[in-house]
């Protein structure tokens, strides 16, 4: 389990272990959406904004996040609260969605995505002699 104090400062973040099969889920999801963007350094500004809006408008991710989310905390004056449909409707709590979303994210596709980085350098080094 982790624990994130947020931005905020109302409330606390905890993101208890989650299964492999709902990780890669997300994962998957997650990797569905980016598949499609490209990354440059020229345009980072854009890709920032497209990797926020892909996850916040993506149904599959938001389907795959929202069942995470059932085994988060999200603590605020209200109590140690589940993660549920009512959890973000005080406007209070609004302001933490966003991050609750990254934060969730970065730790269960985190592990996914250090692998993949991996991966892909070690792809990169075999392919570099056969690149023009």
């Amino acid at each position: 389990m982790s624990e994130h104090k947020l931005k905020s400062g109302n409330a606390v973040l905890k993101i208890n272990n989650v299964p492999f099969a709902e990780a890669d889920a997300l994962n998957q999801a997650v990797m569905a959406e980016l598949r499609v963007m490209k990354f440059t350094k020229e345009e980072i500004g854009d890709l920032m904004k497209n990797v926020f809006a892909a996850g916040l408008s993506s149904p599959l991710i938001q389907k795959e996040l929202w069942n995470v989310f059932k085994r988060c905390q999200y603590c605020d004056k209200r109590g140690e609260l589940k993660i549920d449909k009512d959890t973000f409707e005080p406007k209070e709590a609004r302001a933490d969605y966003v991050e609750v979303c990254t934060l969730v994210i970065q730790e269960v596709c985190g592990p996914f995505l250090s692998g993949l980085y991996a991966e892909f350098k070690t792809l990169f080094g075999v392919l570099q002699p056969y690149l023009v």
